[in-house]
Order: C-alpha cells, then sequence, then structure tokens
C-alpha cells in the first residue's frame, strides 16, 4: 500500500454526522511565492512533479478567483500533454474534495454502538448498468453504511440518478448534512443504512467548474483528470472503503481493456493515497446489460430482481438478467469482503445470493 497524503483533520464529533467546508482554508507562509504562471510553466516544462502544497494551492486560488478560467484551461492541458504521478494524482484528487462540503462521519459510535462499515462503489457506467439500484440496498441489508452520491447520464447512457428520477415524486436531492442523517436517523425497522443521493452543489464543487474547462478545451481523455474527478466525488463521501467497476467495451466508454486497466490502476492509486481502502474489478461490456434499456424500464427490471424470490419468478428473472445478477452479486462479495463481513469472494458471493434471493 503506497503511502498516504495528508489530510484535513475533522475535528467535529456529534451523535450525527456533519460536514466540513475549507472554503476558508489558510494558505501557509510556504505559499507565498507561488504564482499561476510558475504552477502553469512548472507543468508545461515537466521537469519536476508538483508539490501538494502546489496543487492545493492552484485550485484553492481558482475557486476564490485568482486563477482566471484560461490559466486553468492552460494548466489542463499541460496535465494532459505530461500527465501526473500517483503523488501528484491524489494530490489533485483531495484538492478538489477540501474545495466544498465534506462528509464527517462520527469517529466511533452513536448511541453507544460502534458505527458500520461505510462502503460504496463507483461504475465508469454502459449501456444499461442499473447495478447500483440492487446493489446499494443488498450490500445494506448486512448493516453496512451505504452512502452512494450518483450521478446523472454521460453521452448514450443513462445515469444512475436519471434512473431513480423517472419513479414519479422521486427525491434525489440532499444536502451534504440531510443525507447522513437520512442514513443514520432511526425507524421502526433501524436504521436505513444505504441511499442514493445526487451530489449537493457543495461536493466538490472545483471538479464541476474544471470539468466544464475540460469539455472545452479536449483534455477529457487524461487519466490523472478522469481519475481526480472520479475519486474526489466519492472520497468527499469519507467512506471506509470503496469498490470500483471499471468497464471496456462496445457498450462502455472504452473500447479496450488496457485503457480500462490503467484508468483501474489510477483510481486505486488515488485512493489508498487519500486513506480510503479501494479495490477495483475491470469488467467486459459489449452488450446491453440485464434486458432493458431505458430509465423506468431499468427500475422495473431492478424491481423484479429484487422482489423474484417472493414472487416465484427467480429462474424467469436469473434467465432474462444473467450477467446483471452476476456482476452486482460480485461486487457485493467484494464489498463484504473489505468490510470483514466475508473472507472470500466465494463466500461474499454465497451471502450476497442468500440475501437477494430471500428479499
Amino acid at each position: 500500500t503506497p503511502a498516504r497524503l495528508p489530510t484535513m483533520e475533522n475535528t467535529t464529533v456529534n451523535a450525527s454526522a456533519s460536514t466540513t467546508s475549507s472554503s476558508s482554508q489558510e494558505i501557509s507562509p510556504e505559499t507565498a511565492n507561488f504564482t499561476p504562471q510558475g504552477i502553469i510553466a512548472k507543468k508545461r516544462s515537466n521537469i519536476s512533479p508538483h508539490t501538494s502544497q502546489e496543487i492545493a494551492w492552484f485550485i484553492h486560488q481558482f475557486m476564490q478567483g485568482n486563477v482566471k478560467d484560461y490559466q486553468m484551461s492552460a494548466w489542463l492541458m499541460a496535465i494532459c500533454l505530461n500527465g501526473m504521478d500517483e503523488e501528484e494524482t491524489a494530490a489533485l484528487t483531495e484538492a478538489m474534495v477540501q474545495s466544498g462540503d465534506v462528509m464527517d462521519w462520527p469517529k466511533h459510535e452513536i448511541d453507544g454502538e460502534e458505527l458500520p462499515h461505510k462502503v460504496d462503489k463507483h461504475s465508469t457506467g454502459g449501456v444499461g448498468d442499473k447495478v447500483s439500484l440492487i446493489l446499494a440496498p443488498l450490500v445494506a441489508s448486512f448493516g453496512l453504511l451505504v452512502p452512494m452520491m450518483a450521478g446523472r447520464g454521460l453521452g448514450h447512457t443513462g445515469g444512475t440518478i436519471d434512473k431513480l428520477e423517472s419513479i414519479p415524486g422521486f427525491r434525489t436531492q440532499y444536502s451534504a448534512d440531510e443525507f447522513a442523517n437520512l442514513l443514520l436517523s432511526d425507524s421502526d425497522n433501524g436504521p436505513l443504512n444505504g441511499a442514493i443521493v445526487s451530489p449537493s452543489s457543495n461536493i466538490c464543487p472545483a471538479d464541476k467548474r474544471m470539468y466544464a474547462l475540460r469539455d472545452v478545451t479536449a483534455t477529457v481523455t487524461s487519466i490523472a483528470l478522469q481519475t481526480s474527478s472520479i475519486m474526489s466525488k466519492k472520497i468527499a463521501e469519507r467512506p471506509d472503503s470503496l469498490v470500483l467497476d471499471v468497464k471496456f467495451g462496445k457498450g462502455s466508454f472504452n473500447n479496450e481493456v488496457e485503457a480500462s486497466l490503467e484508468l483501474a490502476k489510477s483510481m486505486i492509486q488515488a485512493g489508498e493515497l487519500c486513506g480510503i481502502r479501494t479495490s477495483a474489478l475491470v469488467t467486459r461490456m459489449d452488450n446491453v446489460m440485464g434486458c432493458a434499456v431505458g430509465n423506468w424500464l431499468e427500475v422495473k427490471e431492478c424491481i423484479n430482481i429484487m422482489t423474484m424470490g417472493a414472487s416465484g419468478k427467480t429462474p424467469e428473472c436469473i434467465s432474462r438478467s444473467k450477467d446483471l445478477i452476476e456482476i452486482t452479486l460480485t461486487l457485493a462479495a467484494q464489498m463484504l469482503v473489505q468490510a470483514k463481513k466475508a473472507a472470500t469472494l466465494q463466500e461474499g458471493i454465497a451471502m450476497a445470493q442468500d440475501h437477494l434471493l430471500s428479499g
């Protein structure tokens, strides 16, 4: 495991989770001689890597309006051309996290009980990828916290939030504090444990502004910039562990397995350096996942799978949605292993299958 980057310590310990924001973080005397031009020139010349202080300063100044869009665009292009090493990528990820609200979970316990392991999953997506709709409640059924912030569609695919919003009246927008309270609040059936929401505007605001510039400057394809954009939103949740589903094939955004492997390795390194136990599955996606395409149709398919045991339609669902069920069980198993609920992947798959069939 690589050495971890220093991160801002959270100091608030409450009976419920809260958020911290670094929008007013102080810049240390070490940064007094930093200039936007100097940072850009250093990455352009690529003689030596950026320090974490340089990257944190540049992102902070960008959010304060002291680094202009054209300067950020120049830096992004320099990164796209010259790349970033593991430490630089992780430092950029953490700087983007610290640009907004960060989940600040209770350190040890709530009402005398230890806080459950917090685990999340991210998929690079593809046609018919609806895994999260089944995975989040399935893993939460083991008593784990699943704080899943999901996105909308990219390109030709529908995002998890788009699918959920096809349900009339379904609410996906929550503030970070509301999100935490939703997960930890008690009810007649116990804590909810799992929830899928759309990130609030205060989560990783630097990513939103930087992505808009990447989109119009042809720098979207940079592995370092892809990694920091994806991982910053996941790390802002401050999970204990994270499982990545990095896809390749005709139905995904990366056709070649080599590109997906490179992205997976980069994201694992960034997660580990930021203090999050991270693993990845690289999975083939040449066809539609499951049997349905279209937001509401995909929601209905997931409901059918989650209720197949009670409805007596298990053989039919397995036949129609075999690939979807297999990848969901495998991801759930890896999440259970990382949370120490299962000793092996095979044991985790069996445990997840039992819960899925029992409803």
